[in-house]
């Protein structure tokens, strides 16, 4: 064999070991086994109902005011109003309007948390508010402990996954 077919020879082993070697990298698609880390997983959060108790505290007992805030997961702002007493902008007795967002429920903890704003004057103030989505406080309640909110404690009361 003379040098000019030795290299022939050589250059055609040489593309045939560049074409396997594409071969097996291009060859490969997400759904060949053993390449799941390509694959992004898929994350759905479950949706809940969870109903959070407003207590008051005398000495060691807490009482129940009986005005419950409902929240549900997944849910973009939600609001409520209160009865506020006379204060600076209102003399009178009147309603304040507070909205969550960003509410999550924990079902492992049994704890909800969620992003609180407020209070407004209005619906249409709380709404633009939460909307906007600045000056919020983070709020926690669970099932076992009752947690301050200014005079006021919160503790979950039910969960309801829908």
């Amino acid at each position: 064999m003379n040098t000019q077919n030795k290299r022939v020879a050589v250059l055609g082993n040489f593309k045939a070991l560049i074409l396997i070697c594409l071969l097996a990298f291009v060859g490969c698609g997400e759904s060949d086994a053993g390449n799941e880390m390509d694959v992004a997983p898929e994350t759905t959060e479950k949706s809940y109902s969870i109903t959070v108790g407003v207590f008051i505290q005398n000495g060691n007992t807490y009482t129940d005011q009986n005005k419950d805030l409902v929240f549900v997961t997944q849910d973009a702002c939600q609001s409520w109003s209160r009865t506020a007493s006379g204060d600076d902008h209102n003399a009178s007795s009147h309603l304040h309007y507070n909205a969550a967002k960003n509410t999550s429920y924990n079902a492992t903890t049994e704890t909800i948390t969620w992003k609180e704003y407020g209070p407004e004057i209005s619906q249409e103030l709380i709404d633009a508010t939460c909307d906007n989505g600045s000056n919020g406080a983070t709020k926690t309640a669970d099932k076992t402990s009752y947690h301050a909110d200014k005079n006021f404690f919160l503790k979950i009361k039910a969960v309801v996954e829908q």
